[in-house]
């Protein structure tokens, strides 16, 4: 999952993104400056507009990355 996500943040033109997790929470990515690989960890560290100042998550525990993007 840790390259699916590197190959998703790596590509701006999918975004905005919608990452569902286990717990039914969703969180809105509008670019991949929202969110970074953890360097020393395999998490994914998700800075949301609103909420939480940073979000740390385990790549286990996403269920769904859903590309919001329209079609051109």
């Amino acid at each position: 999952m840790r390259a699916s996500l590197e190959r998703i943040l790596g590509r701006p033109v999918d975004f905005p993104v919608e990452i569902t997790l286990s717990s039914g929470d969703t969180y809105l990515l509008p670019h991949p400056d929202h969110a970074m690989m953890h360097p020393n960890t395999r998490d994914l560290v998700i800075f949301p507009d609103e909420g939480p100042f940073s979000l740390v998550v385990n790549p286990d525990q996403i269920v769904t990355i859903r590309s919001l993007r329209k079609a051109s």
